[in-house]
Order: structure tokens, then C-alpha cells, then sequence
């Protein structure tokens, strides 16, 4: 089977520093080469796959060239990341995978899958393959430090750093962020906890985005990774990177997190402040026994990316069968609760 994946993005593949649709191709290409299978690549022009997995094949492409025109003759399954900008020109059997949220009225192709099942049935879908990770890339650690871990892009509200501070401040607990702007440059964006300035500046530590060994040993050594997101996650990719470290998460109940986190084994998926603050200081509080057992059970079960590439293998043969996934004109209500905004005051 020769599978041609289509992600012509501004960042190279595998990224440096942020790109978590890339990373997710990368790793998938990496997985589906260790599994027998031909792969290409239709990507930015400065991705380093063909060195980064040998055996796979770099076919350079910017996002507005057209997709019938660089997909390869003897591809037998064509798996896009993003809308080609023809769409209805696709020449081989295909499928797409939608790694955001869309809005009501977003326009979805054919074939679409969603990268957890809330996702799915937040569009009002079906079709889901989960995203995973590649557990034996991230150090595993039952050590830990006194910090708490917030790696998501601190200016995007839904994000959720104000939170994020708001603990860091009550419990007076360092914490290392990844993000663009430091907080304290913003303070229209953050709001109420930017009256004790010297306090932020005490205890937050802006890392910008963060790679390589500082990302790996920043989630082994953390004793909890912060992720109280104030949106539908769709299948977050940092929460499976903490949980291959050994380090449990702190969720709310949106999106796909309760099928990645499992509450009080692999971290804790909370609905207020209160219940937040509570679960950071719980597991400050473990002594080296509880450590170790959280740890053991967050490596263990980790979505791994070798069941996310088996997963879309069974989808390639449907396609290349000639079966629809999905109709582009397909509708269902949208079953999603709402989502759980976790604020300090709320």
C-alpha cells in the first residue's frame, strides 16, 4: 500500500519548536514506515521527513498548489491534514482528518475523521481514529520536581494561562509556560492577577516554545501538567506527551480530555477552582510511593501512535474499497455539552 499524506503548512515536517498537526504526520509516517508500508509526503519544501525517517519520500508543495496535480500516480490512498485548495479534484481514494474545531456551518469533505469520539460527535460525526504518541521518545520520570507545567500557547484565551497564574499565585508554586508574550506585557489579556506584578514575576517562568531536551525533561520532572483548557479539546497532543512522562494531567470535562485522562488514576478532570487548587496541591502532596504508582499508570495507558496508525489503516482499506466513511453533504446534530469554564471566581 502506497499512502501519500498532504499537509503543505507553513512549518516544516517533523517542526521545530511549535507545529502539533505536524508532529502528529510525522509520528504517524514514522509508525506507518516501521510497519511495512510505502509513505510520501506532500509537505513545505523544508521539511527534513526523507532524513528523519529513511525510507519515506518528500514530495515539496506550497498550500495553493493544486492536489491533482503533485499527488503521484501509483499513490493508492491519498491522507489529507488540511483543505486542498481543489478539492473536488482528489484523484485516488482518500481521506481527510479535521485535527481543529470547525464552526457550525464549516463545509466538511467527504471521508472526514476526527481525532477522538467527542470530536466526532462534536460535528456531529462518527468516524474517529485517536490521535497517540510515540511513548518510548519521552523520558519517563517517577521523580519530581515542585513546578507546574502549562505547554499550550499562553495567548490563546480558551488556552487558559489566567488560570494557570491564578494557582500558581494562591499556592505560591513556580510555574514554567511555554508562549509567545511575556504576561506581564499583556495585561489586557490576563486581567485581575496582573495586580500582584511581583509575584508573576517571581514564579512564572515564559519559556516561548519549548523542544527537544528542555521539553522532555520539563515533562518528566513535572509533578502535574496543567491543561484546564475553557474549550472542546479535540485530541490533545500535550496531554499524551505528559502522560508518556509519567506526569498526570489537570483537565476539565471538555472535549476528548475524559478519554485521555482518566480522573484520580491518571489525573484529574475538575469543573471549578476549588476542585483545581485541590488536585494541585494532591499531587504535590504524593509521597514517593503514590509517585510512583501515578506514574506507572500514566505510561501505561498513553494512547500509543502504533494503534492511531493501525487504526487508519483499516480506514485506507475501506476507502481504497470504494466504502464513504462519510457524505459531504452529511448532517447530524452536534451532541456536545457545554463547555466548563474553570476560573477563578467563577
Amino acid at each position: 500500500m502506497h499512502i501519500v499524506h498532504y499537509c503543505p503548512t507553513a512549518y516544516p515536517i517533523p517542526p521545530v519548536g511549535y507545529g502539533g498537526t505536524e508532529r502528529v504526520v510525522y509520528w504517524l509516517i514514522r509508525a506507518q514506515i516501521a510497519q511495512g508500508l510505502r509513505v510520501s509526503l506532500i509537505a513545505n519544501a523544508a521539511s527534513g521527513i526523507e532524513q528523519a525517517v529513511p525510507g519515506a519520500r518528500l514530495i515539496p508543495c506550497d498550500r495553493d498548489t493544486p492536489i491533482a496535480s503533485v499527488v503521484p500516480r501509483d499513490c493508492d490512498v491519498a491522507h489529507l491534514h488540511r483543505m486542498p485548495p481543489d478539492p473536488e479534484a482528489i484523484p485516488v481514494p482518500h481521506l481527510i482528518t479535521e485535527h481543529g474545531n470547525r464552526g457550525p456551518d464549516a463545509r466538511l469533505l467527504a471521508n472526514t475523521v476526527f481525532v477522538s469520539e467527542s470530536h466526532a460527535k462534536i460535528h456531529g460525526r462518527r468516524c474517529f481514529v485517536r490521535n497517540g504518541v510515540p511513548v518510548d521518545d519521552y523520558r519517563y520520570s517517577e521523580e519530581k520536581d515542585r513546578f507546574l507545567l502549562f505547554l499550550a500557547r499562553m495567548e490563546w484565551p480558551h488556552k487558559n494561562a489566567r488560570t494557570a497564574m491564578d494557582l500558581a499565585i494562591d499556592l505560591d508554586l513556580p510555574l514554567k509556560m511555554s508562549g509567545k508574550y511575556p504576561p506581564w506585557v499583556r495585561p489586557k489579556l490576563w486581567g485581575d492577577w496582573c495586580r500582584h506584578p511581583l509575584a508573576v514575576r517571581r514564579l512564572v517562568q515564559r519559556l516561548g516554545y519549548v523542544d527537544g531536551d528542555l521539553k522532555l525533561e520539563l515533562l518528566a520532572r513535572a509533578p502535574v501538567m496543567f491543561h484546564a483548557v475553557n474549550w472542546h479539546e479535540p485530541g490533545s497532543i500535550v496531554v499524551l506527551e505528559s502522560l508518556a512522562s509519567g506526569t498526570p494531567v489537570l483537565g476539565t470535562p471538555n472535549g476528548s480530555l475524559p478519554e485521555f485522562i482518566e480522573h484520580n488514576r491518571t489525573g484529574w478532570i475538575v469543573e471549578d477552582y476549588a476542585q483545581a487548587r485541590e488536585a494541585v496541591r494532591e499531587a504535590l502532596s504524593f509521597s514517593v510511593e503514590q509517585r510512583r504508582r501515578w506514574a506507572q499508570r500514566c505510561r501505561e495507558r498513553v494512547s500509543r501512535v502504533e494503534d492511531t496508525a493501525r487504526g487508519y489503516r483499516l480506514l485506507y482499506e475501506k476507502v481504497i474499497a470504494g466504502e464513504r466513511l462519510s457524505t459531504a453533504d452529511e448532517t447530524r446534530p452536534s451532541v456536545a455539552r457545554p463547555v466548563v469554564s474553570v476560573l477563578k471566581g467563577r
